[in-house]
């Protein structure tokens, strides 16, 4: 059908103001290939599961990222997440060779967990109230990568920056939408806001962040007051034996030198006697 010059007209407008609405409004772009539409039925979905929060921009960003993070997880498309789905999510994506006690922790009681029970768990997680200090601490022990402590720092990512895009200071000079979700897979923010050049070190972020989502702290951060406590008494216990090693070796010197000096002075008494009986 041929277009006429109005029509033309019409449609190069139409496509400046969608170039222009993106360009204004880049943390959108971040969601293809969701249209307007889709985000709409989102921002809908979000104010139906929590209303209070379902106008806070960075709490859309993170509902969002969960809410692919269960699609990611619910293969059968039908809106809940039964057993066999989390145990082959569990298995493929996340390599746990017996992921049991994983498996227990998802499901709890609810065979069938769906977006609104996904998100309701991470709301209340411990994870949710991180500090970027624990956060830190989390990247350093958990993650094993150290080398992005300071870019962890400068960007300000707290516990809320685990399943989406996170808050950024003004001397990030990037918009808060393009900063990279670390539990959802985007290599391109990752390269190019946390300066990940390597691909492997984005998979171990992207899949750890990802667990700890799921299912909370690790055991190395929850309970990192008493592996403290537990190595200051080891370190006490180590010190103490080997103090008491040393007493005890310098005691049995002491003994040695005296038994022997006993010794001594009886082998003279014996000689002495042996020469009077001579005499």
């Amino acid at each position: 059908m041929e277009l006429r010059p109005g029509r033309a007209v019409r449609a190069l407008c139409g496509l400046f103001l969608l170039i222009l609405l993106v360009l204004q409004h880049p943390g959108r772009a971040e969601r293809a290939p969701g249209s307007q539409l889709d985000d709409s039925a989102i921002a809908a979905e979000f104010c139906r599961i929590d209303k209070a929060l379902c106008h806070d921009e960075d709490e859309q960003l993170s509902f969002e990222a969960v809410r692919n993070i269960h699609k990611q997880m619910d293969d059968d498309a039908n809106g809940n997440v039964d057993v066999e789905e989390s145990d082959e999510f569990l298995r493929e994506d996340l390599n746990y060779h017996d992921p049991a006690v994983k498996h227990s922790t998802f499901h709890g009681e609810d065979k069938l967990i769906s977006v609104e029970d996904l998100w309701k768990a991470w709301k209340t997680s411990e994870v949710y109230n991180w500090t970027v200090d624990e956060v830190v601490q989390w990247l350093i022990s958990y993650v094993e990568l150290p080398q992005y402590e300071e870019t962890f720092r400068k960007l300000q990512l707290s516990g809320h920056a685990m399943p989406r895009s996170v808050p950024c200071q003004c001397q990030c000079h990037v918009n808060v939408s393009a900063v990279p979700r670390l539990a959802v897979n985007n290599a391109t923010m990752m390269g190019t806001v946390l300066k990940m050049t390597d691909r492997s070190h984005r998979q171990k972020l992207q899949l750890k962040a990802l667990d700890t989502v799921l299912f909370g702290p690790p055991l190395l951060t929850r309970h990192n007051h008493l592996k403290d406590f537990m190595l200051v008494v080891s370190i006490v216990i180590g010190v103490g034996g080997c103090w008491f090693a040393y007493i005890q070796n310098r005691y049995s010197k002491e003994h040695m030198k005296k038994m022997m000096k006993d010794l001594e002075g009886l082998h003279r008494a014996e000689q002495s006697l042996h020469d009077l009986q001579e005499r």
